[in-house]
């Protein structure tokens, strides 16, 4: 029996299916690879319009034309982002089209358009990451074909993740109506009250501890998030107690207070303590009251986006100020969080470790408080290896010398370390910390005295 005879338009559906497939095309492009009229490219994009996205980008005078790939789980490619807004209420955000050739497109509220080679830094961002984002992976492969490790995670499932199950993500995005609808019924639970609160983190870190998740070369802390009556939003770190990281978090602590008192936001934490766990507690700062939120990118997704550097945190400050994100102020900020870094000991200044806040306006508020600087120099790195407790070694680095910058940071750094080897805190500092504080105090003092301004 002979094949059955197919359509011309059938072949047509199929050849522009092949020429889209590396990414979108113009209408002339099209026109020339598939030797049609334009009467007949327009009736078949009609005909296509399901599978199929026409566009012009600002300044495009013809439209281009764009094939829609097949997601992982069914997922449709046309997607809506939702934003809640620092008030509690949730409005639209953008339309997204995920691309054949892995392209993204997206249709802002305002009528703008824009396309991205990949996904956009926001979708990037809120994506699973770090400690959590391993905990998210495992947990997804269970119930669905995510592989367990997110070293094989591609785009397309980090896209069906953020759009089915995306929950309590960092910044203020939804991603989907699926997500949607889990965001209301999260606002709509009870929050547990404080008296409960130290109980279920004992139980949460229990049942942690049973699980693994890898970690990080440079000392990734393991932590959860969770929502309570008295400190709202936040994430807890958590060690057990008599290891190197149950000294380190009470560190942590103090190294932002010790910031914020010096006139540099940073976000607020507490120390507790209960059965065989220290946990240090961090309030969220893209959380506003009972459900309001702020957008927040990392450094590293600014910077990956405009800049492609991913240099030194003073370095990345001076571009986002020549690019009017965010003023000078802000700029010296982030200088004396790195040479506050430098004088104790914090050795890990990745480009996650800093973040920039969105208003509802979508413009950059500026530089984030301060988050995850302590002395990671003494950090756990690997294998149950603790590093020797050595007086710190600062440097002047891209920071330079800028007497006021060095002058806050020099006094932030004297509270910190006067406070390590005296303070009494919730959960208890070693005495062989305690004596190298001492120490470190003299080093970052005698290191400090000839960048102060003169008297």
């Amino acid at each position: 029996m002979s094949a059955p005879l197919r359509s011309p338009m059938t072949d047509l559906h199929q050849a522009i299916q092949r020429a889209l497939a590396g990414g979108p095309r113009s209408g002339q492009q099209l026109l020339e690879s598939l030797g049609i009229s334009q009467p007949t490219l327009s009736r078949t994009i009609r005909e296509l319009s399901a599978a199929v996205s026409m566009f012009r980008e600002l300044g495009q005078r013809t439209p281009q034309y764009a094939w829609l790939r097949k997601l992982p789980l069914g997922l449709n490619p046309r997607q809506r982002v939702y934003r809640f807004l620092s008030t509690g209420h949730i409005v639209p955000y953008a339309d997204l089209e995920f691309l054949a050739g892995g392209g993204t497109l997206e249709r802002q509220e305002a009528g703008a358009i824009r396309l991205y080679e990949g996904l956009p830094p926001y979708m990037l961002f809120a994506a699973p990451s770090g400690f959590l984002g391993r905990q998210l992976a495992q947990t997804a492969a269970r119930n669905q074909p995510f592989p367990a490790s997110l070293n094989d995670w591609s785009d397309d499932h980090r896209i069906a993740f953020l759009f089915t199950q995306g929950l309590n993500l960092p910044g203020n995005l939804i991603f989907g109506d699926q997500p949607l609808q889990r965001e209301l019924d999260l606002l709509r639970q009870p929050r547990q009250q404080p008296q409960d609160k130290l109980g279920i983190y004992v139980r949460l870190a229990q049942q942690l501890k049973h699980e693994s998740y890898g970690s990080s070369a440079g000392g990734e802390q393991p932590k959860f998030l969770w929502v309570a009556e008295d400190s709202g939003s936040v994430i807890v770190k958590f060690a057990r107690l008599g290891s190197r990281m149950a000294e380190l978090l009470p560190l942590e602590h103090l190294a932002l207070s010790a910031l914020a008192d010096v006139g540099v936001p940073a976000a607020k934490t507490q120390i507790l303590m209960a059965d065989e766990y220290v946990f240090l507690e961090v309030q969220r700062f893209d959380r506003v009251g009972q459900q309001g939120r702020l957008g927040m990118l990392s450094a590293g997704a600014v910077d990956d986006e405009f800049f492609g550097a991913r240099d030194t945190w003073p370095e990345f400050a001076a571009r986002c100020v020549h690019a009017d994100y965010f003023s000078a102020q802000h700029a010296q900020r982030v200088a004396v969080m790195a040479a506050f870094s430098e004088l104790i000991g914090n050795t890990d200044r990745h480009f996650e470790n800093i973040s920039l806040l969105i208003g509802d306006d979508g413009e950059y508020l500026g530089i984030a408080p301060a988050y995850d600087i302590l002395p990671m120099r003494y950090a756990p790195i690997g294998g149950g290896l603790d590093p020797a407790l050595v007086p710190i070694e600062p440097q002047v680095s891209t920071i330079g010398a800028v007497p006021q910058v060095w002058s806050l940071a020099a006094r932030a750094a004297d509270a910190f370390w006067q406070a390590a080897s005296h303070a009494q805190l919730a959960a208890p500092i070693s005495e062989a910390m305690r004596e190298l504080a001492a120490r470190n105090r003299e080093v970052a003092r005698a290191f400090a005295a000839p960048l102060l301004p003169a008297q």
